[in-house]
């Protein structure tokens, strides 16, 4: 814990209780912890007397908490999805999908130096549009060690933090063949975010249906929030509800291949709470910022009924409630921990203010008290002097400096990061013809000969040369969703992370551009967007700019 001290005034939005919006305030923080959240008027906190707070002319709201977000893919820009998708398997075994994500990604991930450039990339990501906590990226080394990178941004599947329980994001295999110790497994965790019911047809619906244990008894608790949800129908919802079991909403990403989102207005009727999540940027938002506009957009367009507080609490306190974070984080209130998100300007309503903003509105980012990306004149508090990143005709500092840095990006620059993926995808049919000819991955060798030892929370390996687990593409011995001894044979494409990296690259790969860091940094993005087949027009036309 850093013992700093810091004021900022502003407008706060503190997703309190009450849903407090205080137009002139100051958030009063000693170490990661905040004070005390009072009216620009009032006496100082005991300590704070002779301190100044910094007049930032903007509005603060809780630093975004995403629920679902494959970070590793987010180099990656948005897939032209050639045709309608009736449900997850459809797509992931498919050649387009192959050559257009689960090839290139299945070489730079391997390809040493990589995976630390990904890691750095895509956490600058996050900060830029005010994402403070997601999900993480998962590492393998040469000796056989899988572990979480340790980064700025808060990862809900290891907080390192006693006060924030760490969510599961898989199952290992011995819960995900039966029913009772699925369900003995959901109530040995706070929170367990897991695929449901991906997809619109019967079978993805059936994902759902197979939790049933007993007439009346399900393999589902208040611990179970389920991604996308796509197929489920109000009695389904009814029975999470029930449970106070929740869901991530990611719209954009099921429209962009399925046509169509999961019933939310039957979610929201059976009470189920829902947080969101960008997925991915191959077929969903580059960032929470973004993911909140298409969410809005579908609110209007399907008659939902959320209003605009509705939307932002998604995004906050809403979230931390479902990763039993609420006591520490998702609102701006004293004894909570800063994260904070500041986006400039005090006019209009304050839950608008956020949902139009983009990238160029926002001026400061703070986790863990200390500022992580700020305008010039907010980034007083940086360790350092801050590396420069302009987009938009804008200016910003990123402040890297972590005396608890991950190794693997320790001394990495978000420049050379950004150099090394670049060269690195351009150069993406030489590093496949080079990985064709290695031998199995190390992954393939230890599951073929059960010798695979898993070990998370343990310091890594001096000298280990780490590389990056596809979190799509299920390790061996874990799942995304459980697949009961009663279920029909998985398709071989399902594991293809523990496949040899020569197998599962299609032939031929062709170079490709890194994704920008921002929409507004992205010239092509709103046409790419445009561009899609199976988004319906009407949300097409409200994304626009």
């Amino acid at each position: 814990m850093q013992a700093s001290k810091r004021a900022y005034r502003g407008r706060v939005v503190q997703m309190d209780a009450a849903f407090s919006v205080l137009k002139d305030a100051v958030i009063w923080i000693e170490g990661n912890r905040i004070k005390a959240v009072l009216d620009a008027a009032a006496t100082p906190p005991q300590g704070f007397e002779h301190m100044t707070p910094i007049n930032t002319g903007g509005t603060f709201y809780p630093g975004l908490i995403e629920l679902h977000n494959h970070l590793g893919y987010d180099i990656l820009k948005l897939w032209d999805v050639p045709k309608l998708y009736c449900n997850r398997g459809q797509w992931q075994g498919s050649p387009p999908y192959q050559a257009g994500v689960s090839g290139p990604m299945g070489v730079l991930g391997k390809t040493p130096g990589v995976a630390p450039a990904i890691a750095r990339y895509t956490e600058a990501k996050c900060l830029m549009g005010g994402t403070t906590t997601s999900q993480g990226i998962t590492l393998f080394s040469a000796p056989g060690l899988m572990r979480q990178y340790r980064g700025i941004v808060r990862n809900v599947e290891e907080s390192l933090d006693s006060t924030l329980p760490d969510a599961k994001a898989r199952i290992p295999d011995y819960a995900a063949k039966d029913k009772d110790n699925f369900l003995g497994y959901l109530k040995d965790f706070p929170c367990l975010l897991m695929h449901l019911s991906e997809g619109i047809d019967a079978s993805a619906r059936k994902h759902f249906l197979d939790l049933e244990i007993s007439p009346n008894v399900w393999a589902i608790a208040a611990s179970l929030t389920g991604i996308h949800c796509n197929a489920l129908t109000r009695k389904d919802f009814d029975r999470l509800a029930a449970v106070r079991a929740g869901m991530v909403w990611s719209p954009l990403s099921n429209f962009m291949l399925y046509g169509q989102t999961a019933d939310i207005k039957s979610a929201r009727a059976a009470g189920v709470r829902i947080g969101l999540g960008s997925d991915w940027s191959p077929s969903g938002s580059k960032n929470l910022l973004h993911e909140l506009k298409v969410v809005r957009v579908v609110n209007s367009v399907q008659a939902l009924g959320f209003s605009d507080r509705d939307i932002v609490a998604m995004a906050t306190i809403v979230a931390a409630g479902l990763l039993r974070w609420d006591r520490y984080l998702g609102s701006i209130e004293a004894g909570k921990y800063a994260d904070l998100v500041l986006v400039r300007g005090k006019a209009g309503d304050a839950y608008e203010h956020l949902l139009k903003a983009d990238e160029t509105r926002i001026d400061l980012v703070v986790i863990d008290g200390l500022p992580r990306y700020a305008i010039k004149k907010l980034t007083a508090g940086f360790s350092g002097t801050g590396e420069v990143i302009s987009f938009a005709g804008e200016t910003r500092y990123l402040n890297l400096d972590d005396a608890n840095a991950d190794e693997i990006v320790a001394g990495l620059s978000l420049k050379v990061a950004t150099k090394t993926l670049s060269n690195a995808m351009k150069n993406l049919p030489t590093l496949a013809k080079k990985q064709a000819k290695l031998p199995p991955s190390p992954l393939m060798t230890m599951a073929m000969d059960g010798a695979r030892r898993r070990v998370f929370g343990q310091g890594p390996t001096p000298r280990a040369d780490w590389t990056l687990v596809l979190d799509q593409d299920e390790p061996p011995d874990e799942n995304l969703r459980p697949r009961f001894d009663s279920e029909a044979p998985l398709p071989g494409t399902i594991r293809m992370s523990a496949m040899p990296t020569a197998t599962k690259a299609p032939a031929v790969l062709k170079p490709l551009e890194l994704d920008e860091l921002t929409v507004t940094g992205d010239p092509g993005y709103y046409p790419a967007l445009a561009g899609q087949r199976n988004i319906p027009q009407a949300i097409k036309d409200g994304l626009q700019p």
